[in-house]
């Protein structure tokens, strides 16, 4: 089956360290995740490592499959949205860092293809724009905005 992509490159004035290192650590994942309330990983992240993923009452692992340091992160679901994958890639630009987020979903069948490209769900804000928009307020939590 052929799947359904969707990808999002924003710029974030910060380096890339920064944003590597939030993307990556499991206790501020949270911040950033939407939908996510806690996260938990039994040693260092690492390709191949998993973490146990919380929301709401929905509990799902993601399995490391691309890290890169200050590179690239990304992971593939093993819950009930098996079949997704996400990768966030960081290039510095300057003193900020452009990141690249990609979706990407491999249905099942056919009949769920056909829903899920051409009967998604209408939202204003997309998951993957959410994601940009808490990673900023993640970063500058912290940080007096002048």
């Amino acid at each position: 089956m052929r799947p359904i992509t969707r990808t999002v490159v924003k710029s974030i004035p910060a380096p890339v360290s920064d944003v590597f290192t939030l993307l990556t650590d499991p206790n501020r994942i949270p911040h950033w995740l939407p939908g996510c309330d806690g996260v938990q990983s039994e040693g260092p992240l690492q390709r191949g490592a998993s973490l146990k993923v919380r929301f709401g009452l929905r509990v799902t692992t993601f399995e490391i499959v691309d890290f890169t340091a200050s590179r690239t992160f990304g992971w593939v679901e093993r819950g009930q949205r098996q079949g997704w994958k996400t990768v966030f890639q960081l290039e510095p630009v300057g003193a900020a860092t452009a990141v690249t987020i990609r979706d990407v979903w491999t249905p099942p069948s056919f009949s769920a293809w056909l829903r899920g490209r051409f009967f998604e769900k209408r939202r204003v804000a997309h998951p993957l724009d959410e994601i940009v928009e808490n990673l900023l307020r993640a970063l500058f939590r912290d940080r007096p905005m002048f």
